[in-house]
């Protein structure tokens, strides 16, 4: 085994072991509207938090100017809408994460198509295959950097044809997301999946 002592190395070094060790990581593109207009950016720091409400939370750092737009927008406008990355807009959502001064609207930039919500004030984008949209719960900050923890409750749920049946079962093939790699360019899709279904309690222990 190797090991590090987390307080004797750098917050870069700490930064890479993280992302290479928690992943894939799902990509959360979020749009969110300021008074310089909309902002869309995506986010790997990312993930479902629960279900009663349906809750997402994603993690933003900073830059060396201060907080990001997609921050300081949510603070003016606590809505925002959060898209999920399909291989398909992989190379629009490429677009977004460049930093751009503010003002830019990285939905044109990108190709994207911006259409309004239902519940929110930002808009969405068309092409994503799922949009969520959200209002802000809670905005932690946390580190020495320091990081942002958005907490957001889903309000309403937008999904492509096809995607979810009557059952309110996705079918996640359809969806065909992208995961985040360690690496300035590295992702992932979910080509070679598996299942392996969950073993009751008391099934398969020892002298049964």
């Amino acid at each position: 085994m190797i090991e590090f002592d987390a307080s004797k190395i750098s917050w870069q070094d700490q930064y890479k072991l993280m992302v290479g060790s928690v992943t894939p990581r799902p990509i959360a593109l979020v749009t969110t509207l300021g008074a310089d207009g909309p902002n869309a950016a995506p986010f790997s720091f990312f993930n479902a938090v629960g279900s009663d409400p349906a809750m997402l939370m994603f993690s933003v750092g900073e830059k060396a100017e201060g907080a990001k737009d997609t921050v300081r927008n949510i603070r003016e406008l606590p809505e925002f809408v959060v898209h999920i990355v399909s291989d398909a807009i992989r190379e629009q959502m490429n677009v977004c994460a460049v930093d751009y001064p503010p003002g830019v609207n990285e939905i044109g930039k990108a190709g994207l198509t911006a259409v309004p919500s239902s519940k929110v004030r930002p808009p969405r984008i068309a092409e994503a295959p799922v949009a969520m949209e959200c209002r802000l719960m809670q905005i932690v900050d946390l580190g020495r950097k320091p990081y942002h923890v958005v907490f957001g409750e889903v309000v309403h749920f937008h999904y492509h044809d096809g995607i979810v049946n009557e059952r309110f079962h996705v079918d996640v093939g359809r969806i065909n997301p992208i995961g985040r790699l360690a690496g300035k360019g590295g992702y992932t899709r979910i080509t070679d999946r598996f299942e392996m279904p969950r073993i009751p309690y008391g099934k398969g222990s020892a002298g049964e």
